[in-house]
């Protein structure tokens, strides 16, 4: 009788306990992500309200990019972008130049910086060209005139095309949950922001030792709510901000998520 209530009181323990932990969990409602409308008959002046919303969302470009800001991000402030894109490199208009900064971004690195930016084109961002000509339009208005139409013509239309074709192939087979942890966090695009092979600092800490650094249930905690703990010497908002842009949260599965934690907590430096 004793062994059947010390059972019964067990279970009852253990039932409160977890009840109590769940209720600590933000409980929140996933949606799928919406894509910005950018339609063929748009005016430049909708182009720009329409690029500054695929700038602030689905480009996550607020990862990395400031305006007008006094502190340096990872990579240049865009205030005045729009008045002084036509004259960074000589033979290039506003637009090719702009254009060129997206799709091609590491042919011309401004001084003080060092290279990384991902192709808007490829995953994990992948803008279609629709979408690059708005945040072209958004950019000319920092500071210039928009000039931009949804018919301008740029060179790297073909490729953009092939690329998307390519990279959408490669991003549904990196999303298998037959890959491992490291191959998942490449594919959503981690290793953008933070390095997992070496002690880099680059938008946000390396990861190569974090296994030694922070427990599973911290990683775990780091990524759900990634500005619940601030690593020393950075802002907070951006990895949130840009996780919740590309659509991390609806993308990811379960085993997948806890396939990329388990890497993580494998990192030790190499040690």
């Amino acid at each position: 009788m004793k062994h059947t209530l010390g059972i019964f009181l067990f279970t009852v323990l253990v039932t409160a306990f977890y009840g109590y932990v769940g209720q600590l969990v933000p409980q929140k409602e996933t949606y799928p992500p919406r894509d910005t409308e950018v339609g063929e008959d748009l005016t430049t002046s909708e182009m720009v309200d329409v690029g500054r919303e695929i700038y602030e969302g689905k480009g996550t470009c607020v990862s990395c990019h400031t305006i007008g800001s006094t502190e340096a991000g990872r990579f240049p402030d865009l205030a005045g972008i729009g008045a002084s894109s036509a004259s960074k490199i000589e033979g290039l208009s506003d637009v090719e130049y702009l254009a060129e900064s997206l799709y091609e971004p590491d042919l011309y690195i401004v001084d003080g910086f060092s290279p990384g930016m991902p192709p808007v084109n490829r995953p994990p961002i992948s803008l279609s060209q629709q979408e690059v000509l708005a945040v072209i339009a958004y950019l000319q208005s920092l500071g210039g005139q928009p000039t931009v139409t949804m018919q301008t013509k740029l060179k790297y239309a073909a490729e953009n095309q092939e690329n998307a074709a390519t990279d959408v192939a490669s991003t549904e087979e990196a999303g298998g949950e037959e890959l491992g942890g490291e191959a998942l966090l490449i594919a959503q695009g981690c290793n953008a922001c933070h390095s997992l092979t070496e002690p880099a600092r680059l938008v946000g800490p390396s990861l190569f030792d974090v296994g030694k650094r922070l427990t599973r249930g911290e990683i775990y905690e780091a990524l759900m709510d990634p500005d619940a703990t601030i690593a020393e010497g950075y802002p907070p908002g951006l990895m949130g901000t840009s996780m919740t842009a590309s659509g991390f949260y609806e993308k990811i599965t379960l085993q997948q998520f806890e396939s990329m934690v388990d890497h993580l907590a494998s990192l030790d430096g190499g040690k």
